[in-house]
């Protein structure tokens, strides 16, 4: 830079040229250059740093949701195993106590009474241990399960529950298998000996072939005395370890259900985010984990790229900064740096990968960046015509709106708090959107504008509805599942619990299904059950609910009944409606089927679910046994009934 000599001051001394007086003026601002520099770059990493940190929050979040609801479906499969396992085993009892030492488990299988697919070897056991029936040709007396735990645990008289042992060597199979055992009772009550099925550890992990849990994922059932009964990571098997080393099982003692981070140590290393689940009715869980660096291997990409953008503007910044510096010696060069300021902002304004809008205090849009137009589907000058509540839905108005007096009664605040919301688009579909807001303030202190920053979620919201809706009902007939079952019968019991009121459950049970699925087909089978759904819910109120348990099983909750014998009337509705003929398929082919139903009133019958349940369940079994198309209370307790 040139500097100019001044004229004198009349005494014969003049300042000296580029004086000290203008050299102490630059040095003053290059320092304050230098510290907004330094100031600016520790806030550029410490933006980077957050962002990183809070995409890794929520990548490990959103693992845990998924990882959450992969467990719960493990756990629907499991028990659906158990629960065909204590089927069969019952219909076995049965047998034998008709019919003897001579059942003939194997003609049993021929005649497809035992599906053979769901178990390895299926087996009755007499009171000294010996096999005296078995769908096993290897089996026979001289073969004795005396010293076996479930034998020892079942010559103990207690709850005629599905007992589940540890994994052994089969003395038949000479392969490793998990014993599922219930008790044979005498009609005196004495120990008469027990029936057996035995399944492959294995079978209980083939469920980490449908999920995605990748190459080292995590998929065990453990027993809650501590000893796993099944586990598969990545291709590896591995059944009959200790469990109580794992911290999923240390911290079911506090919680029957949770999600985090474990560090892989008590098994192989990896480090993995796990979800587990204590088993209802079985003394079971079930847990489910992903491995870390799996998870967060696309979140390691951005951040690579992040650190690197955050690289480059430091360096940018630092060479501003000398920039700066040389520009109060070259003034020509302030106005390039100006200029390329300028179009430095207006170039990232417009490529954002996220939708930016500018906000007048009152809800005008005054300018929106190129993606926000594309997101929405409308022009800059429609956008300028509209308020940010016209785009939104009129029930998420008021919400904006506290969002905007938040906003502005804190300018000087770092960016608001994300929320999610809807916008309408131009087409009228619903777009979601994850969005803060910052204040631009001028220099008197006052919000001039508002910034939006706008992120598109409306694909992982239609994904979180769907895993939702999955977890929760029967994806055949679309009623409700089991789980989503007990839930509401809960609720509805404290409602009548609160009110002094009665709730009852019905157990439905299809008579001659399994003949009709057999002789025409699953997919004849499975638009029988569709169309049992639709009856069944149009026999029931809105404020009751209709389940699909599993197979030709059924359940309603009657919620606020008004007395006890309004359950029996709404049991022959149903009844009814399933002997009416059912015509399936494109030429509608007339099929006849009954239901068996079994009923329970609270608080006549108990005042817990899953007692009335069972004892629902029982009466179901009654009325088959009555001879089918029939209606049953639960066992002694009809004369009590209101």
């Amino acid at each position: 830079m040139t500097f100019t000599r001044p004229p004198d001051r009349g005494d014969g001394k003049s300042p000296p040229a580029g004086g000290p007086s203008y050299r102490c003026r630059i040095r003053p601002l290059n320092a304050a250059i230098a510290a907004a520099c330094l100031l600016a770059v520790a806030a550029l990493w410490l933006i980077t740093l957050q962002r990183i940190a809070f995409e890794r929050d929520q990548a490990v979040a959103a693992a845990m949701k998924s990882n959450s609801n992969l467990a719960i479906a493990f756990e629907q499969q499991v028990f659906r195993t158990l629960k065909a396992a204590e089927q069969v085993a019952v219909f076995v009892r049965d047998r034998y106590l008709q019919q003897g030492p001579a059942v003939d488990l194997r003609k049993l299988i021929d005649q497809q009474l035992i599906r053979d697919s769901l178990f390895s070897i299926v087996s009755v056991v007499s009171e000294d241990g010996s096999i005296l029936s078995s769908t096993s040709r290897q089996a026979s007396s001289a073969i004795s399960y005396a010293d076996r735990e479930f034998f020892v645990a079942h010559r103990t008289p207690g709850t005629d529950t599905l007992y589940i042992s540890q994994p052994v060597l089969g003395r038949v199979s000479n392969l490793w298998q998990i014993p599922m055992s219930l008790r044979i009772s005498r009609p005196d009550g004495s120990f008469g000996g027990v029936v057996v099925m035995s399944v492959p550890p294995t079978d209980f992990t083939d469920f980490y072939l449908q999920a995605d849990l990748g190459q080292q994922g995590l998929l065990e059932l453990s027993s809650l005395d501590g000893r796993v009964l099944s586990r598969k990571t990545g291709s590896r098997n591995e059944f009959g370890l200790g469990a109580a080393s794992l911290a999923w099982f240390q911290h079911r003692q506090a919680r029957p259900e949770g999600k985090f981070v474990d560090d892989g140590k008590a098994i192989d290393g990896v480090a993995r985010i796990v979800s587990y689940r204590t088993m209802a009715g079985y003394p079971l869980m079930v847990t489910v984990g992903t491995a870390y660096e799996d998870e967060l291997a696309p979140t390691r990409q951005r951040e690579s790229s992040y650190l690197l953008m955050a690289s480059g503007a430091t360096l940018a910044l630092l060479m501003l900064a000398c920039l700066l510096i040389l520009m109060l010696a070259r003034q020509r060069t302030a106005v390039s740096a100006v200029r390329a300021s300028e179009a430095l902002f207006r170039a990232t304004f417009h490529q954002a990968a996220m939708g930016i809008a500018h906000i007048a205090t009152d809800g005008r849009i005054i300018g929106a960046n190129e993606k926000f137009c594309l997101m929405l589907g409308y022009g800059q000058d429609e956008l300028r015509a509209r308020t940010i509540f016209e785009l939104g839905d009129r029930h998420e108005e008021e919400r904006v709106r506290q969002q905007i007096l938040q906003r502005l009664s804190t300018p000087l605040a770092p960016s608001s708090p994300e929320i999610e919301k809807t916008y309408r688009r131009k087409d009228g579909s619903i777009l979601w959107v994850c969005e803060a807001l910052s204040a631009v303030t001028g220099a008197d202190g006052q919000t001039r504008f508002l910034v939006a920053v706008t992120q598109d979620i409306t694909a992982r919201k239609a994904l979180e509805e769907r895993l939702s809706h999955a977890a929760l009902h029967d994806p055949l007939t679309g009623l409700p599942n089991r789980l989503m079952f007990m839930d509401r019968f809960d609720q509805v019991l404290e409602s009548a619990r609160r009110h002094g009121g009665l709730a009852g459950i019905l157990y439905i049970d299809l008579d001659g299904f399994k003949e009709i699925n057999d002789k025409l087909g699953h997919a004849t089978g499975d638009q029988l059950l569709c169309e049992v759904g639709r009856r069944l819910q149009s026999c029931v109120r809105a404020e009751d609910t209709a389940a699909r348990f599993g197979g030709d099983e059924f359940g309603v909750v009657l919620a606020s009944l008004g007395r006890a014998a309004d359950c029996e009337a709404v049991a022959w509705k149903i009844i009814d409606a399933m002997a009416a003929p059912f015509g399936l398929g494109a030429d509608s082919t007339v099929i006849r089927v009954s239901a068996s139903v079994g009923a329970a009133v609270y608080p006549v019958h108990g005042a817990e679910a899953a007692i009335l349940l069972n004892l629902a369940d029982t009466a179901m079994y009654a009325a088959k046994n009555a001879g089918r198309n029939q209606f049953s209370w639960a066992p002694g307790s009809l004369p009590a009934l209101p």
